[in-house]
């Protein structure tokens, strides 16, 4: 007869188990190295910011690229686990909005560490069996597998290597040509040059070792000498001819309830400071008043053409408020993140209605110019999958309900300046941003300044309000149009269309941030990245699919790769 095992005999064989795993991990070289090479990675981004260590970082990784046989067990799932470290690390901020996020860091974070194994597997296929030398395989997967990653699930391209190079401007001047998929594939190449010559293999002399080094020179080059050809002709050579923009930044805690009296003190705020930038800027008018997204608190309710809305004297007016407290003592033009709920008849006499996470432009004379409504919306933040037809999956989140996605670009055209909006994340999807640019041209009406609302108090002032607004000067250098940025919690902040940062407000503290935008010229062409998009990238997806195929053939003969 047995005795059944108890709850401390169950405690301690999982503990052992644990401590059998691991041990095992800490005697993998592999798992080591990886997870130096994470740490290290790490450094390159926000908040430590030393984006040199991003040329050699990834080298820890490619390395594992080349050794033709694998001296341990298990390799990909310990490269797994070192890239989910990594991201672990990089997206530590998803976890501040709500206890709920932790499960959502990890599973993030779970989901992005797959692409490092994906890269190292893809890349070993082309070195050793297609032959492909490596400086040309690793970054080709990894810009293929970057580009994948800013579509599928929606997109996140927050943590591109690319974004680790915002201080040193004329390395991403490229980003008008190939996105920045172009930067990121540059510095995986150069890591790659230095990760063979340091390889110890059978490499006959010195001499052959740096001839092993000159893809990374004439990449490097030829990217520096083109950053400062382009650098040179975008340097302005007058003051200012764009208009004044104050770009209103609050520092309301963002939470998930709805508390009454919380909307007016945060619109009590948004109106004393957008009081004190007109005072401020004394004789220079303010063209625009600029609010992040959802900072004006009453709705914006719109309806559909022949259908009127039954008399409501509760209901506030975002057109009066806005009127009452913004337009007619400060005689200036508002943008307000709002939002919006259409309402349309249905049949049986009935109605129904479509909410939004939108913009509105209001001129000096209250009139509602255009609005727009976000087309990219949040994944778990703004609408769950498959909710639509299972309501209840609402009521396992903070959410309380989905929002609509939008279906155009709006060119907001005041006083001759043409805005384009995006809201929050937007900024983070190249593709949505360039797609923005190109629609609004074939229809005559090029974006002069690209406005970004968002509200990133979510984060509590941590490293993603940086990480957020390098996507945003991405944007700027691709699409060559100057990018201002208004933040509640911040960063707050205005681009020129060169990527430098002219102005940026400080992190969790309510001002008022007067920048004056210099318009893109009149006539310009647009980019070629803008014309063509992600070709560049789309090739490199289309070299790891055939990867892929070649690899998936060939399994069996070739189990070390």
């Amino acid at each position: 007869m047995h005795n059944r095992p108890t709850l401390f005999d169950m405690l301690h064989r999982t503990t052992q188990k644990i401590r059998t795993i691991v041990l095992a991990g800490y005697q993998s070289a592999l798992l080591r190295w990886s997870l130096v090479g994470s740490v290290v990675l790490w450094l390159a981004y926000p908040p430590v910011g030393w984006g040199l260590l991003a040329w050699v970082a990834p080298g820890l990784w490619i390395h594992q690229i080349l050794p033709p046989k694998w001296n341990e067990k298990r390799p990909y799932l310990k490269l797994w686990v070192a890239g989910m470290a990594f991201w672990l690390l990089a997206v530590h901020w998803i976890r501040l909005p709500h206890p709920m996020n932790y499960l959502a860091w990890a599973t993030l974070s779970a989901y992005l560490g797959i692409y490092l194994p994906l890269f190292v597997a893809l890349s070993r296929v082309a070195v050793h069996r297609l032959r492909v030398p490596l400086w040309l395989a690793a970054p080709v997967v990894w810009t293929g597998l970057d580009l994948l990653r800013g579509h599928v699930m929606t997109g996140f391209l927050m943590g591109s290597l690319a974004h680790t190079q915002i201080g040193f401007p004329r390395v991403i001047q490229l980003a008008d040509i190939f996105g920045e998929y172009g930067v990121t594939f540059l510095i995986v190449l150069v890591a790659s040059c230095f990760v063979r010559v340091c390889y110890r293999d059978r490499t006959p002399s010195m001499l052959a070792r740096l001839l092993q080094l000159s893809p990374a020179v004439v990449a490097l080059a030829a990217a520096l000498i083109y950053g400062q050809a382009k650098f040179d002709g975008h340097r302005p050579t007058s003051k200012p001819t764009g208009p004044r923009i104050a770009l209103i930044q609050g520092n309301y805690s963002a939470d998930w309830k709805t508390d009454s009296e919380k909307q007016d003190r945060i619109m009590r705020e948004y109106i004393k400071i957008s009081h004190d930038a007109v005072v401020e800027s004394g004789s220079q008018k303010i063209d625009l008043l600029v609010w992040p997204e959802t900072t004006f608190r009453h709705p914006l309710l719109t309806t559909a053409e022949g259908y009127m809305l039954p008399p409501d004297p509760d209901r506030q007016s975002m057109l009066n408020t806005i009127q009452e407290k913004l337009v007619q003592p400060l005689s200036v033009a508002v943008l307000v993140g709002v939002s919006r709920t259409h309402i349309f008849p249905v049949t049986a006499g009935g109605f129904d209605y479509a909410d939004y996470n939108s913009s509105a432009l209001v001129d000096n004379t209250g009139k509602l110019i255009g609005t727009y409504d976000k087309m990219h919306r949040v994944l778990f933040g703004e609408y769950i999958p498959l909710a639509d037809w299972f309501p209840i999956l609402y009521r396992l989140t903070p959410l309380t309900g989905g929002i609509q996605a939008g279906q155009s670009p709006t060119a907001m055209q005041l006083d001759g300046t043409t805005y384009a909006v995006n809201i929050c994340y937007e900024t983070v999807v190249p593709h949505l941003i360039r797609q923005h640019v190109l629609e609004l041209t074939e229809n005559d009406t090029p974006p002069d300044v690209l406005v970004n609302l968002t509200n990133d108090a979510w984060f509590w002032g941590s490293s993603e309000l940086d990480m957020h607004l390098a996507c945003g000067i991405f944007r700027a250098v691709e699409t060559r149009t100057p990018l201002v940025v208004a933040a509640n919690g911040g960063l707050s902040a205005h681009v020129d269309r060169s990527g430098l940062v002219l102005d940026v407000s400080q992190r969790q503290r309510p001002e008022a941030l007067l920048v004056d935008v210099r318009k893109s010229p009149l006539n310009r062409e647009p980019t070629f990245y803008v014309v063509w998009g992600d070709w560049f990238a789309g090739l490199c997806v289309l070299c790891c699919i055939v990867l892929a195929v070649v690899g998936y053939r060939d399994r069996r003969r070739s189990s070390d790769i």
